[in-house]
């Protein structure tokens, strides 16, 4: 059975709640946590829905980080108002929240005995529906903003699409934040530590050997006393590239396995490990430091990945037959638009740009 189909047999619907309807979000476990969601704002409750909520939740961590980000965002004022603008009246007597439901729960579930049987009885699922539809689509909406407003609430220091800034940090390191990056820092108690967030940054740290320098990302930490050096980090991988002295670099989940870079190697990390060490011209790799992009003999999608990074508007890529075409080139990061249609001519790719600056290609 596929991977989605295992995922959704698990949802509301395996206990007879209807799911969400017809909104089916890319991720299926995200997917699954939505039809939770959407079940239990309409009031299902009973003993045989709890139950197999519960063994849907307990049976992957993911499900219950999934299912707890929705009940976060259900505290949202634009979220609250939604439903509550369309939500027909509870009918009086109305049960209060089983306590047997879980404590996230909370907001969403309402006992068996709570449902109106009014003689409008149409209307008011009518607009009860409405009500879900709301908060359905605010969920979705959510979902997509969480991860943006969650870096805005942890980050010490961010940059915007195309920009670049250099911060002192408080040992006397220098930092410099490339596009669209975010770093959350940590000096108390005579600690230094960085956490990149998103994007990348260049380190070029103060020698204190008492005192290691530390730089963790999504699948990796850097630890050093005195170099210079570069993390990148996205959703699938880190990538550290050291330009001067020496750096160890270990998995989060292996910290007793690092490896060390000489100046020239790179490594990257994903949830399987550490890559085998690699060798890379520093002047390339990290060119973005002086405004520019240089590589050699790239993916043509890799490219337009990494000057998507620069680009303020949206990049939509409708044929995807010249993504394995290899270019090369040296170009000016203030102006991506510039240098993705220089690339896609290259590739013999054609690009439209459209009104509000959004990017065709295909």
């Amino acid at each position: 059975m596929a991977r989605v189909e295992q995922e959704k047999t698990a949802g509301p619907e395996a206990a007879g709640s209807g799911g969400a309807g017809p909104y089916r979000h890319a991720d299926p476990v995200v997917d699954a946590a939505l039809d939770w969601f959407v079940a239990f704002q309409g009031g299902l409750s009973d003993s045989e829905t709890l139950a197999a909520y519960r063994a849907w939740r307990e049976s992957d961590p993911r499900h219950a980080q999934a299912f707890d980000r929705l009940a976060a965002m259900s505290g949202m004022s634009e979220l609250h108002a939604a439903t509550l603008a369309a939500a027909p009246p509870p009918s009086a007597g109305a049960a209060p929240v089983s306590p047997a439901a879980p404590a996230t729960l909370a907001p969403f579930v309402r006992a068996e005995g709570g449902r109106s049987r009014s003689p409008s009885r149409r209307a008011g699922w009518g607009a009860r529906w409405r009500s879900l539809a709301a908060a359905l689509l605010l969920a979705v909406v959510g979902l997509n903003l969480y991860p943006e407003l969650m870096l805005r609430w942890t980050a010490d220091h961010r940059t915007a699409a195309g920009e670049r800034r250099e911060i002192a940090l408080p040992d006397g390191s220098r930092l410099t934040l490339d596009t669209g990056s975010a770093v959350a820092l940590d000096f108390a108690e005579g600690r230094r530590g960085v956490r990149m967030l998103r994007g990348e940054g260049y380190f070029d740290v103060v020698s204190d050997p008492s005192r290691p320098f530390r730089v963790t990302a999504g699948f990796s930490a850097v630890e050093v006393t005195g170099t210079a050096f570069a993390v990148r980090a996205d959703n699938a991988a880190d990538s550290v590239v050291l330009e001067r002295g020496w750096v160890s670099v270990s998995p989060l989940d292996e910290p007793g396995r690092p490896v060390t870079l000489a100046p020239g190697d790179r490594v990257t990390a994903t949830v399987l490990g550490l890559s085998a060490v690699a060798r890379t011209d520093p002047v390339n790799a990290l060119a973005w430091r002086e405004g520019r992009y240089i590589f050699h003999q790239q993916p043509f999608a890799a490219v337009v990945d990494n000057l998507r990074r620069y680009y303020p508007g949206p990049i939509l890529v409708l044929d995807h037959r010249m993504d394995g075409e290899r270019v090369s080139g040296n170009y000016r990061l203030d102006d991506p638009a510039a240098a993705l249609r220089s690339v896609a001519a290259i590739a013999g790719v054609r690009m439209t740009t459209l009104p509000g600056g959004l990017i065709v290609f295909g």
